[in-house]
Parts: structure tokens; sequence; C-alpha cells
């Protein structure tokens, strides 16, 4: 599973090996609760709703000269709606006290931090001409 579209992790689930067709050992809770996962661990996590692809890991191919975490699906099962929100409350407060949850991920502060990174580099800058 991954969320179409956007940068993020890709989440596996270890089903049992049954026949017949693909997917079918799956219930919807935990396919739901993957795609919670995966919408969670992406850069659409500040959306209310995201799409996730899901499909068999033998249908996964990395292209030639892709970047990192960049796939290329050759048959996708289905499509699942993935909810950034509805995952457990200790995961957000794990990703919130690593610093990876709102703040500059959220998109605020960018111009703040712009001139920041300016003022950084015109200080080193002036200290290499100053030594």
């Amino acid at each position: 599973m991954h969320a179409r579209g956007c940068p993020g992790a890709h989440v596996v689930i270890k089903r049992p090996r049954t026949g017949g067709r693909p997917g079918a050992g799956l219930t919807d809770d935990c396919l739901q609760f993957a795609a919670n996962l995966a919408a969670f661990y992406s850069d659409s996590r500040n959306e209310r709703k995201c799409t996730i692809t899901v499909c068999e890991p033998k249908h996964i191919l990395k292209p030639r000269g892709a970047p990192l975490g960049a796939v290329k699906i050759r048959q996708e099962l289905k499509s699942v709606v993935g909810m950034p929100a509805d995952v457990a409350p200790e995961l957000k407060a794990a990703r919130s006290e690593s610093g990876a949850w709102g703040g500059d991920e959220a998109g605020r502060n960018k111009s703040r931090n712009r001139k920041k990174t300016a003022a950084t580099a015109a200080s080193a800058a002036q200290k290499k001409r100053d030594a």
C-alpha cells in the first residue's frame, strides 16, 4: 500500500497463504488500518483524506534511475481512502516528540525559516571576511 501521487511510506501487510484470488485473506478493517498508516506516514498527512493504492508486492517495480521511494505499479488491486487523523494517539505523540509532525513540516514558518537561513549564511560569510 502506498499513498497515490505523493511521497510516503510503503505499508506491507503479511497475510496467510491462501488459495484463490489476491487479497482474499484480508479483512476490511485490516485494509483500512493499513491505509490510515500509509496516509499518516506520507506527505498528505495534513489532508483529511488520501487515496491509497493497494497491490501485491510482486507487481511493484523500481524504475531505473528513479529517486528513492519512487515505484511503478504493474497491476493495482484496488484503491482505498486513508484517513491520516484516524491513527492511534500513541503514533501521533511519538511523531510529535520526534519533531516530524506539524510545525515546519505542515508548511508553517517557511518564510521565517528562509529568513533564519539567509541570516545564518550572512553571518557566516561576515565571520569568514573578519577572520
